[in-house]
């Protein structure tokens, strides 16, 4: 019998606030097994793996086991933890941002997994592992610093620290959200054939199809259905799960359909299934008796003969889940991705032949070369590209943020100047004309600002409303995204990264500006809030605003813009 590298037996987690964000949790990872967690932002999957890691804080309850090549965790002291860290358990945070210090280069960042255990650096260690992880040019650019690397560049530098030591087990918290497909395949087959077993928390189903053997899906701090891949993405037997699958786009469907409803308030010691209020199958004896996980599936009613995932059945299920919710079935993809006829009209904004270089010398860096674009009342363009090719720098010049070397840039058919202290720049920016949403949601927000003085901060440039008016606009702008149950008065440190991206995305939205750019809005949105932040987005479109959104999600773009661009080192 192959023994487990890691066993969870019966976790739960209550933080102090009085949240239960895991509830009664088990499950096992065999030697090079990848076991994939999925479910909905806030449903309890980084507080899995945090507790896997001890990294929980000190005033969380903690009951039940998990044991790492036969270590206890739970309870461990600081030195055995320390000891497992590193060479047993390797780790990639969510936020790749807020895991490296600004103030280090990268390669001091990826030197810490042999420092931490004084231990010396084999001989060209570093830059072979950046280079196996597609880094170019790895022995120049490890010298540089956080905020020189893209997202995506800074995600692997992780991903080179947690495997540097090829621990038993890996605890990737999504890992490939900054990744396009290519790298983000390369990076997982390389964790893979190294023989380490891995506990993959994505959102990304097409990753969690191609690379896990079993999937978890997890609803309110449980896991409500679990077994192998295929057999959970053919034949789901869970309508939680059902309805996540509905929720990933596809080529020639249009927008996806988000879940009706909001998940459960976490802090209330409900009897019953917690998906009952949003479940189209749903009996009285839902509310009464909390399903027990059999045959691999946690429900009262589908049980273990399952539901056959074949388009027609799925779509007529989704009909009943938002009839059933007052809703109504998504708009045929020709009306809801109908081009605007905005061409004859002037450009909301525009670039002509805008390039940025960053560096000098040998470690000149061509960002943007020779780019221009024209963005219409309406119109939603797409731009993809690999990371590290200069997608977020041609945003940040677009959203008047960075001042372009040479070329120009238009907002309002007005030219925008160099001068950030005064011009057309700070007038169309202070009435907000353009709003951007940011790569890094949780340091876009201001840590020691309750969220609903975030929400409704861009209102405030146009006309002044009283705190009252304003939490009551941010009480019901987070019911439209799904938060309608957390609390308008938590700072950002309190909330999920998910959380974090769908406050800073209503943030942009609320002041209906002419333009919104936006990168990578959804990476860190499970596929049902996803679906909902796009219908977000078409709907502003619908009513004239301009989006120009950058996306490693080829199937996100095509579901949402009418055009879609490419970008490769610095070219568009």
């Amino acid at each position: 019998m192959v023994k487990a590298i890691l066993n969870c037996t019966n976790l739960s987690v209550e933080y102090k606030n009085g949240v239960n964000a895991v509830r009664g949790v088990s499950f096992n990872i065999d030697p090079s097994e990848c076991l994939a967690l999925v479910g909905e932002s806030g449903c309890g999957k980084t507080s899995i793996a945090h507790a896997a890691l001890g990294l929980l804080p000190s005033t969380a309850s903690i009951g039940g086991s998990i044991r790492i090549n036969g270590n206890e965790v739970i309870g461990a002291s600081t030195a055995v933890l320390q000891q497992l860290r590193g060479r047993t358990i390797g780790f990639v945070s969510q936020d790749p941002f807020e895991s490296c210090n600004p103030l280090d280069k990268v390669k001091l960042h990826i030197s810490e997994a042999w420092h931490a255990h004084r231990l010396k650096i084999p001989n060209n260690k570093i830059p072979d592992l950046l280079s196996e992880l597609g880094i170019k040019n790895s022995n120049i650019k490890m010298k540089q610093f956080p905020h020189q690397w893209s997202g995506g560049m800074l995600q692997r530098a992780t991903i080179a620290a947690a495997i540097a030591h090829k621990p038993s087990l890996v605890i990737a918290d999504e890992p490939t959200s900054a990744l396009d497909a290519d790298i983000s395949d390369t990076t997982l087959t390389l964790l893979k054939q190294a023989g380490t077993a891995i506990l993959l928390i994505s959102h990304d189903i097409d990753v969690v199809k191609r690379h896990a053997d079993r999937i978890a899906v997890i609803y309110a701090g449980k896991i409500v259905e679990i077994n192998d891949v295929k057999k959970v993405l053919s034949t789901p037997k869970h309508p939680y799960t059902i309805a996540l699958l509905r929720a990933i786009p596809q080529s020639g469907r249009g927008l996806p359909h988000p879940l009706p409803g909001t998940p459960p308030d976490l802090s209330a010691r409900n009897k019953g299934c917690s998906f009952a209020p949003r479940c189209p199958y749903v009996k009285s004896s839902c509310f009464r008796f909390t399903p027990v996980l059999r045959h691999g599936v946690a429900c009262l009613v589908m049980g273990k003969h399952g539901f056959k995932r074949d388009h027609n059945s799925i779509i007529g299920l989704h009909k009943h889940i938002l009839y059933e919710s007052g809703g109504s079935p998504s708009e045929p993809e020709s009306k809801k991705r109908q081009i605007p006829s905005i061409y004859k009209e002037k450009p909301v904004a525009e670039v002509h032949h805008i390039t940025k270089i960053y560096g000098k010398g040998t470690r000149t860096v061509n960002a943007v070369v020779d780019a221009s674009l024209r963005i219409y009342k309406g119109e939603i363009v797409g731009i993809c590209g690999s990371s590290g090719c200069g997608k977020s720098t041609f945003l940040r010049i677009l959203s008047t943020i960075e001042v372009p070397d040479d070329g120009t840039v238009h907002m309002d058919s007005q030219y925008i100047n160099n001068d950030r202290r005064g011009g057309s720049a700070h007038k169309l920016l202070r009435r907000g004309y353009v709003m951007p949403i940011f790569q890094d949601p949780v340091r876009s927000l201001d840590q020691q600002w309750p969220i609903w003085r975030t929400i409704t901060e861009p209102l405030m440039a146009r006309q002044f409303l009283s705190k009252k008016v304003r939490r009551k606009v941010a009480s019901k702008e987070l019911g439209n995204i799904g938060l309608g149950h957390i609390d308008i008065n938590a700072r950002p440190y309190e909330l999920s990264l998910g959380q974090c991206q769908r406050i800073s995305i209503i943030r942009a939205l609320i002041s209906n500006p002419a333009l919104i750019t936006a990168d990578e809005p959804t990476s860190a949105l499970d596929a049902s809030v996803s679906a909902t932040i796009l219908h977000l987005l078409a709907d502003a479109a619908a009513k004239g605003t301009a989006i120009v959104i950058v996306s490693h999600d080829i199937a996100v773009l095509n579901a949402l813009c009418h055009r879609v661009l490419t970008m490769r080192d610095g070219v568009l």
